[in-house]
């Protein structure tokens, strides 16, 4: 698979699944105050890792499990749609905002809802994990 193609698919299923986990970066600086006496730290960001390591290792394991995910659906999607996949280049190479480019996409989104459905499916088996796996922290 082109490295074209792999993006090109990557940028179409992260339009379709950007929402799936939080950011989980966030900083305490630049004007933040300290949460009040009694709270707990937040516990996203760098410093949360340290301070909440188990809940920090199975944030990274959710991550790995979307991006396994991810890769599965991309490496379906190019099997399955190497036409669609190729038009779609061809039409948003000059211009990502022209309506051939947005039916070149849709077609590729058609054409590659099975894959998708799967990723969504296995993105879902992630997020559980990650609630039980959170859950077990504490």
């Amino acid at each position: 698979m082109t490295t074209s193609t792999r993006t090109t698919i990557a940028a179409l299923l992260a339009l379709t699944v950007g929402f799936a986990l939080p950011a989980l970066a966030h900083s305490r600086r630049g004007g933040a105050t300290r949460p009040p006496a009694g709270q707990s730290v937040h516990s996203r960001g760098l410093l949360g890792q340290l301070v909440f390591p188990c809940q920090a290792a199975c944030s990274s394991s959710s991550q790995d499990c979307i991006d396994t995910a991810n890769d599965t659906a991309l490496s379906c999607i190019a099997a399955a749609c190497g036409s669609e996949v190729s038009a779609a280049q061809t039409a948003c190479g000059a211009d990502r905002t022209s309506d051939a480019c947005g039916s070149a996409v849709d077609a590729l989104a058609d054409c590659g809802d099975a894959c998708l459905d799967a990723r969504t499916d296995a993105a879902d088996v992630c997020r559980d994990a990650l609630g039980d796996c959170r859950a077990a922290c504490e």
